[in-house]
């Protein structure tokens, strides 16, 4: 029989997983270690005997996030059986110092884990997986990095220590006959999630992961606060990448006119300042305070209108 389709809980209502706050609800809460696991393995491809067979969330989902806290970090922390350290975080967009905070992020990490007068030795292997709905790596086809400490002439690792992972969102473009590993299907589903029919999901979706992720985002859906903070992050977000744009095109266009007169790349450069000068007099405009300001437009305080 023809599957029927159900309005009340098709993923057309809207939640997009790539979204922070859904995405913490999907994988960083206890009922949902399962799927974490899941994710985790479809990232690193662990082999068998390094495989996480349990996890403890170090900062679980909490209900105490405020609907107008709409631009706070929500990373999931996680240690697992062998003590390794994990990092799970979704960004939509990739600010200029997006690198940067990625090293910062996976430092605190690691070197939280020795208290006063511990041993080196008791520090465990960290790894950060970062997915991000934009492009960071231009003019590479791939989608998935893998970052390590190798040695450049010999490629010997100096530790195993440090690994991040980011995966870039935007190229992933397989159609779903085209999915052929777990990670295809992780993919695919953050990318499509709110098209998907949980009634009719292709065939390469139709998984215990997949289908259990889909019941946790309807279930979103239902519950009133939940999906007002949901809004309000994806608005923010929305925000945030608009006035991005809207900075680099304003920085464009001014340093393309004042460049003929000031050479080029001074004039490049001084039109992307006054871009950005104008995103934030425009983001302060609207309530936002000087901290959120800096921090989602990557400026200084000197640099600040």
């Amino acid at each position: 029989p023809v599957p029927v389709r159900d309005p009340d809980t098709a993923m057309r209502l809207g939640i997009d997983p790539k979204v922070d706050f859904a995405f913490k609800w999907l994988f960083g809460s206890e009922a949902n270690k399962p799927l974490l696991v899941h994710l985790l393995h479809a990232v690193l491809q662990l082999p068998p005997d390094r495989m996480i067979s349990e996890l403890e969330i170090l900062n679980p989902f909490s209900d105490r996030l405020h609907i107008d806290d709409k631009l706070s970090i929500l990373d999931i922390k996680v240690k697992d059986h062998l003590g390794r350290f994990f990092n799970v975080e979704m960004q939509m967009v990739a600010a200029a110092s997006l690198r940067s905070r990625l090293l910062y992020y996976w430092a605190k990490l690691y070197g939280g884990q020795l208290g006063e007068g511990e041993d080196y030795h008791e520090l465990r292997p960290t790894i950060s997986v970062l997915f991000v709905d934009d492009i960071v790596f231009r003019g590479v086809l791939a989608h998935h990095f893998r970052f390590r400490l190798l040695e450049d002439e010999h490629r010997v690792v100096l530790s195993d220590h440090l690994e991040i992972h980011l995966l870039e969102l935007p190229k992933f473009d397989r159609k779903p006959e085209a999915l052929s590993t777990p990670l295809d299907c992780w993919l695919y589903f953050l990318r499509h999630a709110p098209d998907l029919d949980p009634c009719d999901l292709p065939a390469s979706l139709d998984a215990p992961g997949i289908r259990r992720a889909m019941e946790v985002l309807t279930m979103l859906t239902k519950l009133d606060m939940e999906k007002e903070i949901y809004e309000g992050r994806l608005k923010a977000r929305r925000d945030q990448t608009s006035f991005l744009a809207d900075a680099r095109e304003e920085g464009l266009a001014e340093g393309l006119a004042t460049g003929r007169a000031e050479g080029l790349e001074q004039g490049l450069d001084k039109g992307k300042a006054d871009g950005l000068a104008e995103a934030a007099r425009r983001l302060l405009a609207q309530g936002m305070d000087r901290e959120t300001v800096m921090r989602i437009l990557d400026l200084k305080p000197d640099q600040m209108p």
